[in-house]
């Protein structure tokens, strides 16, 4: 029961078709292994991070921790806690604890490095408590520093994993990623690929759903952000676009799927991310469900 509890919490973290806001169901999880002490820490923990009142988040979250000292999901709140309240220098020991647990854990990587990040300080200077040449590791942190726009930090992880077929995409996307980045190459790009080269970056892409959003050609809309989705399966923006497109057709139903898989994409609050959520209140709606349309309002009013 204890393992089941951190899996369905690791899921509603990674926004896998749920939410911190999704408490239905829980309590017959819980019940047998964890008091309801830790529960309503635990939980209420999570709400004061919410709000930002990140000093009472972080005593109830050590309150839960009392409760399961070595929970690898209460160590990850608390670094996060600690993070979004900039005191990173304690957040690291919890999100390096977090780490420990499941190196191949991008999230708890995430966390760790942004905890990191401020201080001036490098994975490498965990070098005897990280395993940093296991392949999983490699792949994780290298989309960290892409997401940082540290292309070549990247492409130093990526390079003893180069024969992977992981590491060959995330290479790809780097050299895509580094077009926009370098005027320079994308010019020459355009000149050896052509002028449609240039609809292959996101950016690119993304300028042009909005323009379509804006002259709502709707049709067109759908077609360019399903061929979006086939270059870049992980950005949720081009879930929106494609749901935004199918739903101002009249097909609910189908713009409800796409925004469903595009929050399991969200890693931190966004635009992207508001943007899903405000489509959720308005697929939900025409649906008729507005009670499901509520928790993404509460949603966007929360700015999660």
């Amino acid at each position: 029961m204890k393992g089941q509890w951190i899996l369905w919490v690791l899921l509603l973290m990674l926004g896998s078709g749920m939410t911190y806001g999704q408490e239905e169901g829980s309590a017959e999880l819980f019940t047998e292994s964890y008091t309801d002490q830790f529960q309503e820490a635990f939980f209420e923990a999570l709400k004061q991070k919410g709000i930002e009142n990140y000093d009472r988040a972080e005593a109830l979250m050590l309150e839960a921790k009392k409760f399961d000292p070595d929970n690898p999901v209460v160590d990850f709140e608390l670094a996060r806690i600690l993070n979004q309240a900039k005191a990173y220098r304690r957040a690291t020991p919890y999100g390096l604890k977090a780490l420990q647990s499941d190196p191949s854990q991008y999230w708890y990587l995430d966390t760790f490095m942004k905890a990191l990040k401020p201080q001036r300080m490098n994975p490498e200077a965990f070098a005897s408590e990280l395993p940093l040449e296991e392949p999983a590791f490699r792949l994780n942190l290298a989309q960290w520093y892409m997401s940082e726009g540290a292309y070549d930090k990247a492409k130093t992880q990526l390079s003893p994993i180069s024969g992977l077929e992981e590491a060959r995409w995330l290479e790809q996307e780097i050299s895509v990623l580094e077009s926009i980045k370098d005027p320079a190459t994308s010019a020459n790009q355009d000149k050896e690929s052509g002028p449609s080269e240039d609809r292959r970056t996101v950016a690119s892409l993304e300028s042009r759903m909005e323009a379509l959003i804006t002259s709502e050609d709707w049709k067109a809309l759908e077609d360019e952000s399903g061929e979006a989705l086939g270059l870049f399966p992980l950005q949720p923006y081009f879930y929106y676009s494609q749901a935004l497109a199918v739903l101002r057709q009249g097909r609910p139903e189908k713009a409800l799927e796409f925004l469903k898989e595009g929050e399991g994409f969200i890693l931190e609050p966004s635009e992207s991310a508001q943007k899903i959520y405000r489509t959720f209140v308005e697929t939900y709606n025409a649906l008729g469900t507005p009670e499901k349309a509520k928790k993404y309002q509460d949603k966007l009013k929360s700015g999660l």
